[in-house]
């Protein structure tokens, strides 16, 4: 279970058990560290898994990597001890169109599992030619950077939920302060699913 490619983050002694998962899909070390610092920021009521893709499959083959069920068969069966409790799914760049499939797939094998997904500095998925977008029964925050907006709108076709599109401030070369804008969204909307 603690293999290096997956990493769990419970808070011993915590006053109140985890109540919600929140599943960090890393596409490079830097995410994967990333990931990790916010084990002792998140709430306590948060379990934190990280899971290096890195590992199980090759991300240099071009998007949209939502259709490469190889990848996505491999992450299920590696997650689903996690997939059938409540999870939340966070991915940015690559890896948010991997969590998107991944809510795509839990949907159907679990069903209410996935309470919510983020994406961060990804365009929208993309549908194959002739077909219409199948929608998430998940709420999405997509997060963006400033002037990226027009890439963002094409998520709105992929939620048969709630979708709230957030800005994120220009900093984001400062890593502590954008890091702690993310937390505070996640510790927020995850904060709202425990009640």
């Amino acid at each position: 279970m603690h293999a290096p490619t997956l990493q769990r983050r419970t808070v011993p002694g915590s006053a109140q058990p985890p109540q919600i998962r929140l599943i960090c899909l890393a596409c490079s070390q830097d995410h994967l560290s990333q990931y990790r610092a916010w084990s002792v920021a998140l709430n306590d009521h948060i379990e934190l898994v990280t899971v290096n893709v890195l590992a199980y499959g090759d991300l240099t083959r071009p998007l949209p990597l939502q259709n490469n069920p190889t990848l996505i068969a491999t992450l299920v069966e590696r997650l689903q001890v996690y997939l059938h409790k409540p999870h939340a799914l966070f991915g940015q760049g690559v890896g948010a169109q991997l969590a998107f499939a991944l809510a795509r797939n839990t949907e159907q094998l679990h069903p209410g599992q996935t309470r919510h997904l983020f994406v961060s500095t990804s365009d929208s998925p993309s549908a194959d030619a002739g077909e219409a977008p199948a929608g998430l029964k998940v709420p999405v925050t997509a997060l963006y950077p400033s002037g990226y907006l027009p890439r963002m709108l094409g998520w709105h076709d992929y939620s048969c939920r709630e979708i709230e599109l957030i800005e994120l401030p220009d900093d984001q070369g400062e890593a502590p302060r954008f890091n702690q804008r993310l937390i505070q969204i996640i510790n927020t909307h995850l904060g709202l699913l425990s009640l």
